[in-house]
């Protein structure tokens, strides 16, 4: 049976529309990619760009300073964003006030064996000069760029070196110094900061992360440390307070005494003056005092002054 060209009519429109919605696709895709390539960085974050799309590896291309323009990093190159500014680690236990959310603490002993309760924090800088080796060597590892990641680098690294840091410095000192001395307490904080930059360093391998005050081309500054707050057990919280109440009685007595010692060596001194001047000094307080009624011219003198009063 003969065809008749009528029933071929829709071949035409078949071979002008699939190519037409195959274009279409592509150019979708390639928008897509070339959007998503796309990117620039935060003010407070420099960008590490590195090579992985379709056809290349994985490498370092360059660096990104903070608070750049739009630019095309590439079809699916990588830019991995670390911070700038200042940053903290926070040992507290109070919840989500730390960098732990729940409540934490470190636990040291004092010179006396006493469990003292420290909570502090740590301000540094991630050292910049180094970002390169620290993406590759520790970010990599921790997916440091990421929030959790980076949170976690910092308990694994940050959090030892702290509490073996505490533990050393308190056990020089006694319990009655950590708690009421504020001078023992800057001892405390110094010791730990003076080795907490080398020890992070010693364990990370390199001088990753420098004090608040480092900027890029210049040396790395130590870290600065703060004991925000101590803590030692209720039972001797409770014998320490009843002790400075001892010691303030103590000195209250002893004010006292001080006070009737002063008392009866003031008694001595009137009682020596008073033996001085016999009864001259009793006669002048006598008639200050106005219970003398009348006194006399010494004898001899012709002249005698009566007191007047009513008559």
């Amino acid at each position: 049976m003969a065809r008749r060209e009528s029933d071929f009519s829709w071949r035409p429109h078949v071979r002008v529309t699939i190519p037409a919605a195959v274009v279409g696709i592509v150019l979708l895709i390639f928008v897509g990619l070339f959007a998503a390539g796309l990117k620039k960085t935060p003010r407070d974050k420099v960008g590490i760009s590195y090579g992985g799309g379709f056809i290349e590896g994985a490498h370092f291309q360059r660096i990104i300073q903070p608070g750049s323009n739009l630019f095309f990093n590439g079809f699916g190159d990588k830019l991995y964003l670390y911070p700038v500014t200042q940053r903290n680690y926070i040992i507290s236990r109070k919840p989500n006030e730390g960098d732990v959310k729940e409540a934490d603490s470190i636990i040291a002993p004092s010179q006396d064996r006493v469990q003292v309760t420290f909570e502090t924090a740590t301000y540094f800088k991630l050292n910049l000069d180094k970002l390169r080796k620290f993406h590759e060597q520790i970010g990599l590892k921790y997916r440091a760029w990421t929030d959790q990641g980076w949170d976690d680098m910092l308990h694994q690294s940050f959090r030892q070196q702290i509490e073996f840091a505490l533990q050393r410095e308190s056990r020089k000192y006694p319990l009655a110094g950590i708690f009421a001395s504020r001078d023992v307490l800057a001892e405390v904080q110094s010791g730990v900061a003076n080795d907490l930059k080398d020890n992070v360093t010693r364990i990370l391998g390199d001088e990753y992360f420098c004090g608040p005050t480092y900027q890029r081309g210049h040396p790395c500054t130590d870290f600065t440390f703060v004991i925000k707050r101590v803590g030692i057990p209720e039972q001797v919280l409770s014998a320490f307070e009843q002790n400075r109440t001892s010691q303030i009685q103590v000195a209250t007595k002893q004010n006292e005494i001080l006070q009737r010692r002063a008392e009866a060596q003031a008694i001595r001194e009137l009682q020596a003056a008073l033996a001085a001047t016999g009864e001259n000094y009793v006669l002048l307080k006598a008639i200050e005092s106005g219970k003398v009624d009348f006194w006399v011219i010494p004898q001899g003198q012709g002249l005698t002054i009566q007191k007047q009063g009513p008559q």
